[in-house]
């Protein structure tokens, strides 16, 4: 019951879509952080589904015929439209403070700031592009989109969540008060085996499903590795520029661990 509780409150603080059950407990924050790899199912799989609908003009019939640029729009925007843009807040908020490039007191004042900068404007810009770029290059008829669609918000999600509960948070972070819990190691853990878990059914069905199974299943491997390291590194990063770990550095691994990603699926078409 405390795994199902954890769920949905990920589900209420982390998806736009309305939450089928309310219950909040404050005592569960480490556990509703463990459950980030299945709300990352939820989102992949509200995508594939998205792709499917799109790549078979499901929503217009043959009466209108939608230009494959415009579905990559569509595409583009179901992954922030479906966080409610939470974690592209982030990773404005830690942009503007980062490239400010100013003494860390100053970084973390910045990153508190609800005004927006400069440099964060420049960075969901630049963000944007490339996210729609390596969108058209996909759609439509790429080969192995429907597992790398499914995996990548599973695996963004996973490594933020892990970072929150291992990393030493800053003082201002929410989760501050609950770091030292004991239950974070099994919290970590409760997160490594989702991710296993979503990794094999993946798997599994793709072999299932047609032929140059290994070769396919060695680049959907390949590519959770690239947006896996693109996560650490950039969490990494984040945390030594700002001081310690928030809910805005996860946002920030989440996003850039995403472009990462999609554009090495773009290339890889």
């Amino acid at each position: 019951m405390k795994i199902i509780t954890a769920f949905f409150m990920a589900w209420g603080n982390f998806i736009a879509l309305p939450c089928p059950y309310k219950k909040w407990d404050g005592r569960l924050k480490n556990y509703m952080l463990a459950m980030l790899p299945s709300v990352g199912a939820v989102v992949g799989g509200l995508w594939c589904l998205l792709y499917f609908c799109l790549e078979r003009n499901f929503f217009l019939g043959q009466y209108i015929q939608i230009s494959d640029s415009i579905k990559a729009l569509g595409m583009m925007l179901y992954i922030f439209l479906i966080s409610g843009f939470f974690h592209l807040d982030g990773f404005m908020d830690c942009s503007d403070a980062i490239l400010s490039r100013r003494p860390l007191e100053d970084r973390q004042r910045i990153l508190k700031d609800s005004r927006v900068g400069a440099f964060a404007v420049i960075s969901v810009v630049l963000l944007m592009i490339s996210w729609y770029a390596a969108l058209t290059t996909i759609v439509f008829g790429g080969r192995f989109i429907y597992d790398c669609l499914f995996l990548l918000p599973i695996v963004s999600r996973s490594i933020a969540g892990q970072a929150v509960l291992r990393y030493k948070p800053m003082e201002h972070s929410q989760y501050k008060e609950t770091f030292h819990n004991k239950e974070k190691i099994s919290c970590v853990a409760i997160i490594v085996l989702q991710l296993i878990i979503y990794m094999v059914i993946t798997f599994y069905a793709h072999i299932l499903s047609g032929l140059n199974y290994i070769y396919e299943c060695a680049v959907v491997f390949l590519f959770m590795n690239i947006a896996i390291l693109a996560s650490h590194t950039t969490g990494y990063y984040a945390r030594k520029q700002l001081g310690g770990m928030s809910g805005d550095v996860a946002g920030y691994m989440i996003c850039l661990s995403e472009i990462v990603g999609i554009v090495f699926l773009a290339i890889i078409q």
